[in-house]
């Protein structure tokens, strides 16, 4: 099946599962409780039950948005939080403002630009010089943008920021850490539902390589850096078993980073989930038992999905799958980008 067909087919489901409609069905379905909003604390009416208490727990992005409410709920519950975040005013803001709502003084800064390399490699010593062990790292940051930007190592920056540095790099830098904290430690990539559209495409188109002359679109760059996430922890499973690498979609949420991508054609993905309503299957995968998680799987609000619906009828099919060669090539391509 087609790129036409793909993308009517996503549509379609996405408005059956990715808006506020499809959460409010799905929640019914679960298991365990469900709050309300982020800042419920520990013991609280309307608490999930969840206690994070001695556990360390890293958000990239924390400031606003959906980062913000994953790092509201992880200070709720007791973590000690680290909310690393590229404006240290915006950070300082969003730290005291959760610290106001939750009684938890345990936050602390950590200030990068996850889309620089070279930053991204100076804030993973910062922490390790502090944590012995990292519980949960949550991969949230990244830039969607609708004009081409590079970073000052000349990557472009949707790119970096999601895939190359706010994924890869970073989780890779924290591993000895991650592995520290025992087998219930976890790394989630905050993917997104836009990865159905498309397979990761090769190293020239993925990274909007200018010296091949490719015209720039800001989707689709974001689309191939989410496609990786996914590509990524399941390779990670795969080398790392002991860890826990999961990527979760948080469905169509209405965040100031979906105003500024989207503008009024937002319309389209209505009625969408607040802020919590898209981070709180989120939350789950950083707090739930690990025996509770499919290693290397996708989520949306706690269940496992699946990662290709190209075919005929919704089935998976074969337009975005990758072959394994392909995700090798990936791999390889990583690892060199990144200097490792």
């Amino acid at each position: 099946m087609g790129q036409s067909v793909s993308t009517t087919q996503w549509f379609l489901y996405g408005k059956r599962n990715f808006t506020q409609t499809g959460y409010l069905k799905h929640i019914k379905s679960y298991s365990s409780p469900v709050q309300d909003s982020a800042a419920i604390c520990r013991g609280a009416e309307g608490a999930d039950g969840v206690d994070l208490g001695g556990k360390c727990i890293v958000v990239t992005g924390a400031n606003s948005g959906l980062g913000k409410e994953i790092a509201t709920y992880a200070a709720a519950k007791g973590a000690n939080l680290y909310m690393l975040c590229r404006s240290k005013e915006r950070a300082e803001k969003a730290r005291d403002e959760i610290s106001e709502k939750t009684s938890n003084e345990n936050i602390k800064i950590l200030l990068a630009d996850v889309g620089e390399l070279a930053q991204v490699r100076k804030v993973a010593e910062e922490l390790q010089s502090q944590e012995e062990k990292v519980d949960c790292l949550v991969c949230n940051a990244g830039v969607l943008l609708n004009d081409r930007s590079e970073t000052s190592e000349g990557n472009e920056a949707t790119f970096a920021s999601h895939f190359l540095g706010g994924s890869y790099l970073l989780s890779q830098l924290l591993l000895p850490q991650l592995k520290s904290a025992g087998t219930e430690s976890r790394v989630v990539f905050v993917t997104s539902g836009g990865m159905l559209l498309s397979k990761f495409p090769s190293w020239e188109i993925a990274t909007n390589d200018k010296t091949k002359g490719g015209k720039y679109d800001g989707t689709k760059q974001y689309t191939y850096a989410k496609r990786g996430q996914v590509l990524l922890a399941e390779r990670m499973a795969k080398l790392y078993p002991e860890l826990k690498w999961v990527t979760g979609h948080p469905g169509w949420a209405a965040t100031a980073a979906v105003d500024d991508a989207f503008g009024e054609d937002k319309k389209y993905l209505e009625p969408m989930r607040s802020e919590w309503q898209g981070a709180e299957g989120l939350t789950w995968l950083m707090s739930t038992e690990s025996k509770n998680l499919v290693n290397g799987a996708f989520y949306l609000d706690r269940s496992v999905q699946k990662k290709h619906i190209a075919g005929a009828f919704m089935t998976e099919g074969s337009y975005t799958r990758n072959k394994d060669s392909e995700v090798d090539e990936m791999m390889e391509n990583l690892k060199k980008a990144s200097g490792l």
